[in-house]
C-alpha cells in the first residue's frame, strides 16, 4: 500500500470552512479553528462535526483505506445506523460502509469505546477515476492516514460546480440519516449536479452574527437559510427580536453577496411546537420570515426568496418524523426531492449546474 502525507490528504479535502491540525491529524472543521473559544460547547462540538465533508482525488487505486480517530454521537436509530462513510466513483455512489472501532459520545455526556478507527474500500474500478470519499455528519473526525494501492496515481481534483450553502439547525445537518450523504441538503444537490457547503448546525442555528459572518465569507452561487426551530426552544427570541436577528444576519451576508441569489426557508412541520412556545410559535415563524422577505424585497432586493417548510415536509409526512422534530432517512430523502423539485429545477432553478 501507498501511504498518504498529511501534507497531501490536507489539499484533497473539500466542504470544511478551516481544518485544525495536530501532530500527527487534520480534522476538517466547519467554523473558524481560530475562533473557537468564541462559541459555546455544543455548539464548538456540532459545528466539528463532519457534515458535507470529503476527500476529493482523482486515483487508478481500485482500493481506499483511511485511518482516524472518530467520536460518533450516540442517537437513538429508530432500526437505522449512524456513522456511515459514503463513497463515491465518478458521481455515482458507490458503497457505504462503517468503520472499525471509534468512540461512542452520549447526549448526556461522556464517552465509551477507542477513538481509533480503520476504514477500507476494496474493488473499486480500474483506471482513472474521481473518488469521493464522504465522511460520517454525526461525528468528528480527525484523518490520521490514507493508503491506496502501492504506485496509484493521485491528485487532488476541485469541484468547479456551483455551490449552494446551506445554513440551518439539525434538519439541515441531518444527523439522523444513515449514510453521510442521506441529508437533504446533499440530496436535493446531487439531483440537481451542484456542488454543496453544509453549514447545518444541529441545535445551533440561532439566527447567530457569528455564523452570519463565515457565511458571509464563503464562496457561493447561492445561499439557503433554514431558520426557526433553534430559537424556538426555550423562547430564546421573542417576536421583536426574531425579526431583528434574521434581518441582521441577512444584513450581514449581503455584505459580501450583494446578488447572490439567497433563498429564506421557514420550519417544517412539528406538531408540538406548530401553535406553542415562550416566543413565536412555528405558525408564527413562518409569518415573520415571509414579512421578512417582503421587506428586503421592498428595499430592493431582487435576488432574495422564501420557501414554506411546509412545502418540503409537512402534516401528511408525519409517519416519518419519529422523534416530531426529526425526519428519518426516508423523510430526508423526500425533503431532499422536494427542494430538488421547487428550487433547483426548471428554467428558475436557484442556480444552474
Amino acid at each position: 500500500m501507498q501511504a498518504i502525507p498529511l501534507s497531501m490528504i490536507e489539499t484533497l479535502l473539500d466542504g470544511q470552512i478551516d481544518i485544525r491540525r495536530r501532530p500527527g491529524s487534520i480534522q476538517p472543521m466547519r467554523l473558524p479553528v481560530a475562533e473557537l473559544p468564541f462559541y459555546d460547547g455544543f455548539t464548538q462540538w456540532v459545528a466539528s462535526c463532519a457534515t458535507g465533508c470529503r476527500l476529493r482525488v482523482s486515483t487508478d487505486s481500485t482500493s481506499v483505506k483511511l485511518t482516524a480517530t472518530q467520536h460518533l454521537m450516540a442517537l437513538p436509530n429508530d432500526g437505522e445506523r449512524r456513522g456511515a462513510y459514503d463513497l463515491y466513483v465518478d458521481g455515482a455512489f458507490f458503497a457505504r460502509a462503517w468503520g472499525e472501532g471509534g468512540a461512542k459520545m452520549n447526549p448526556q455526556g461522556g464517552l465509551t469505546g477507542d477513538a481509533a478507527l480503520t476504514l477500507a474500500f476494496e474493488g473499486l474500478p480500474a483506471g482513472d477515476k474521481t473518488v469521493e470519499l464522504w465522511l460520517p455528519q454525526a461525528a468528528t473526525v480527525a484523518i490520521t492516514g490514507l493508503e491506496l494501492e502501492a504506485g496509484a496515481s493521485l491528485k487532488a481534483v476541485p469541484d468547479g460546480r456551483p455551490r449552494v450553502l446551506f445554513h440551518g439547525s439539525s434538519i439541515s445537518h441531518g444527523m439522523e440519516a444513515e449514510g453521510a450523504t442521506a441529508n437533504w441538503p446533499a440530496v436535493a444537490s446531487r439531483l440537481a449536479n451542484l456542488d454543496h457547503l453544509n453549514l447545518g448546525w444541529a441545535g445551533s442555528c440561532l439566527l447567530s452574527g457569528l455564523a452570519a459572518r463565515i457565511i458571509r465569507d464563503q464562496r457561493a452561487d447561492a445561499i439557503v437559510l433554514k431558520l426557526g426551530i433553534n430559537v424556538h426552544t426555550d423562547g430564546q427570541l421573542k417576536e421583536r427580536n426574531f425579526l431583528d436577528a434574521a434581518h441582521s444576519m441577512i444584513s450581514i451576508i449581503r455584505e459580501k453577496h450583494s446578488t447572490t441569489p439567497m433563498l429564506i426557508v421557514s420550519p417544517i412541520w412539528s406538531p408540538p411546537r406548530e401553535t406553542a412556545g415562550d416566543g413565536p410559535s412555528l405558525q408564527r415563524m413562518r409569518q415573520l420570515l415571509q414579512m421578512v422577505v417582503d421587506a428586503r424585497i421592498k428595499t430592493g432586493d431582487g435576488a432574495i426568496g422564501y420557501l414554506d417548510g411546509l412545502e418540503l415536509f409537512g402534516p401528511a409526512d408525519a409517519a416519518l418524523l419519529p422523534d416530531d422534530l426529526h425526519p428519518n432517512t426516508e423523510g430526508y430523502r423526500l425533503m431532499g426531492e422536494r427542494f430538488h423539485r421547487l428550487v433547483l429545477s426548471g428554467e428558475n432553478g436557484l442556480v444552474r449546474a
